[in-house]
């Protein structure tokens, strides 16, 4: 059977979330001693690293900590897909039963129309992780795809994106 590796383009670089779900390296933190319910290894911006320690976040380890056996993440074709989008693996469903999750990254209850202070406003002050001013101007989340069962062998020319979530 092959396996799929999937790479996912959270927002921009300095967007400080991730798309987390079972099947995604990383996800217990890069200790494969224990499993970190609690990390935002992945989160971290990868900034002023050369491309072999951003890619695949090799510089914080990330790439040597794959997922646990039998965690995948299922595409059907044509079908969907959940992932949760979150600064901290706590602020998902995959920790502490979700009790610290809600449907924004930080965990936070906050109205729909939440914007930065300031006209135009400013980055959203509440959640400086988020770096944008309001949903309307976040960048969005993009997924792709490489037949290659061997991370080495992933590469930017044999990704292929497959679907985008705008804001």
């Amino acid at each position: 059977m092959l396996s799929i590796t999937i790479l996912a383009l959270v927002a921009a670089a300095q967007a400080h979330t991730v798309a987390w779900t079972k099947g995604m390296y990383c996800s217990g933190g890069p200790d494969l001693s224990t499993v970190n319910l609690n990390t935002n290894t992945a989160v971290g911006p990868l900034y002023n690293l050369t491309k072999q320690d951003w890619w695949f976040q090799h510089e914080r380890g990330c790439d040597k900590a794959p997922p646990m056996d039998g965690d995948i993440l299922e595409l059907p074709a044509g079908g969907r897909f959940t992932v949760e989008l979150a600064h901290n693996r706590a602020q998902t469903t995959l920790s502490y039963d979700g009790q610290y999750a809600s449907v924004w990254p930080d965990g936070k209850d906050h109205p729909e129309d939440w914007t930065g202070p300031g006209s135009p406003p400013e980055c959203i002050q509440d959640d400086g992780a988020m770096h944008t001013n309001n949903q309307s101007m976040a960048a969005g989340t993009a997924f792709a795809i490489s037949y290659h069962s061997d991370l080495a062998e992933v590469t930017i020319e044999n990704l292929a994106v497959f679907t985008v979530l705008e804001q």
